[in-house]
Formats: structure tokens, sequence, C-alpha cells
């Protein structure tokens, strides 16, 4: 909530200062062009932060995963998986990215993404391919309460599968927590993967 309160006033102080210095001819301040450059960096900064700023339903959101997380850690069943033993699965796609997306700030500026560049410099299409690698870890458990064995998958991470496989042989094991009543609630440790 601070975090959006302290955008929109850089947003809007960095504007005006912006704005009034633009054409600013008089003698009592003595150097506008730096007050310009401040009031332009205010509000680049300030318009940032309102972009990439979490609002106050995801914090709230975050907030409630990471309680959930949290419970599963101390009151879930712990289990111990070992790498060697999960499968990793892959999708990996190619998306194709405009040159100008609506969302970006260089639409603003009037000025073609990195990406975009890049491609042109490298004789490419003019839109932009990316290349998508996506992974996640399929694990199976053999249940000894009930006989069946249980699925579990970890969430999507952004990596090949070539490369989490290297992760995982680093790793070798890891905890699986399960909450104890509802089996669908789970949490794979990953966070070696973060680091």
């Amino acid at each position: 909530m601070f975090t959006r309160i302290a955008a929109y006033t850089l947003f809007i102080l960095g504007f005006l200062t912006w704005t009034f210095f633009r054409h600013y001819s008089g003698e009592i301040i003595p150097y506008p062009w730096l007050f310009w450059f401040l009031g332009l960096l205010m509000f680049l900064f300030g318009y940032l932060l309102l972009r990439y700023a979490p609002t106050g339903k995801e914090h709230a959101k975050i907030r409630q995963v990471r309680q959930l997380v949290a419970d599963l850690k101390t009151n879930g069943e712990q289990i111990r998986v070992d790498f060697s033993a999960c499968e990793i699965l892959e999708n990996n796609y190619t998306e194709q990215v405009e040159p100008y997306s609506g969302d970006d700030l260089m639409l603003a500026t009037g000025r073609p993404s990195l990406h975009y560049l890049l491609n042109v410099l490298e004789d490419k299409d003019k839109r932009g391919d990316v290349e998508v690698n996506q992974s996640c870890i399929l694990f199976r458990y053999q249940n000894n309460r009930t006989g069946q064995t249980e699925k579990f998958i970890s969430h999507v991470i952004d990596k090949d599968s070539v490369t989490l496989s290297f992760y995982l042989d680093q790793q070798k094991k890891t905890t699986l927590y399960v909450d104890k009543t509802d089996r669908n609630l789970y949490y794979f440790d990953l966070a070696f993967l973060k680091s």
C-alpha cells in the first residue's frame, strides 16, 4: 500500500516538475535543466513502481500462500523425495512477440523493444521469436497407509529439462510437505532452484 502511494506521489510530482522546468526561463533557480532531469527521473521511477509493485490484492494472496506453506511445513506430512526416482515433464514452445507491446514502456517512448532490435540485427523475422522453456517434477509416492500410488507434480519451473536435471543431480533430495487431511494440498521444497 505504501509503495503504491509513494509511486503515485513520485509519478505526479515528477510529471509536474518535468513539465514546469521544460520551458522554464526564469533566473531565480540557477540550474533548471537539473530540476528538469530530476523530474523526469522521478516520473519514470514512479511509473516503474506503479507497473511492477504488487497491489493490495496481490500482497494478500502472497501472504495467504506463505501462510499455507508455513502451515504445511509445521503440520503436514514430510516425505523425503529422492530426485533419481522423479520424472521431469517438459513443455517447450516458441511464441512470437510483437516489436511494440502495448504493455511496455517502449510504447510510450515510441521505440521498439530490445528483443525486436536484436532480431533485426540478426536478420530474423520482424517479430521476435521467444523460446519458452517450462518443466515440472513428477513424483510417484507409494502410500503405505492406503496402499495407493499418489502423484505429486511440482509447480512450473522456467528451465528446460537438461538444466533442471543438472540442478536435481546436484541437490539429490528434497522434502515434500503434504496436508494430512487433503492430499491435494502439498508443497515441493524447491528453494534451491532460486539460489
